[in-house]
């Protein structure tokens, strides 16, 4: 088993559901001027390449915290799922304390590792589910088709060279 974290690459959300906290990484009592300084930190990254946010989506996040209607809309639709008042933040710091020392409480992960798990259950053969399957009874007035299944049946099929029309 591999102690390296696998890393997935999901399709990037609309920046409305991120959030303007998320986008720029503050918290949703951000001082303007943390605001700000995250915004050019963001804007500097962003020109490096060194992530993937569009410029126009972190120039956006600046403009919702900046006004406190817009802030307020954000803080309640984005997905960062702590309140205004930080409750989520405050049980943090009470049970792992302000400082980044040793986590006190640790979540427990119990799951299995599935990448060599075979489940205990007799697979049948493709020459038993062949004889299972029952093939319908063809008309006479189209013989052809009895030829033209028995011939495409006779190919194997790779699953991931399959082609389907649109």
């Amino acid at each position: 088993m591999s102690s390296e974290p696998i890393v997935l690459q999901l399709a990037p959300l609309p920046r409305t559901q991120i959030g303007p906290f998320l986008l720029l990484g503050v918290e949703k009592d951000a001082s303007r001027e943390a605001i700000e300084a995250a915004w050019a930190e963001k804007i500097k990254q962003a020109r490096r390449g060194q992530i993937k946010t569009p410029l126009e989506d972190i120039n956006w996040a600046r403009e919702m915290l900046t006004s406190r209607e817009s802030r307020i809309r954000c803080d309640a639709v984005g997905l960062n799922v702590d309140t205004t008042d930080g409750t989520l933040k405050k049980l943090k710091e009470h049970y792992q304390g302000k400082g980044q020392v040793e986590i006190r409480c640790k979540p427990i992960d119990t799951e299995k590792w599935l990448a060599d798990y075979t489940p205990q259950v007799p697979v049948p053969s493709v020459d038993e589910i062949r004889q299972l399957v029952k093939l319908p009874e063809i008309p006479r007035e189209v013989p052809a088709v009895r030829v033209m299944l028995e011939s495409f049946v006779q190919e194997p099929i790779d699953p991931w060279q399959v082609e389907l029309d649109a």
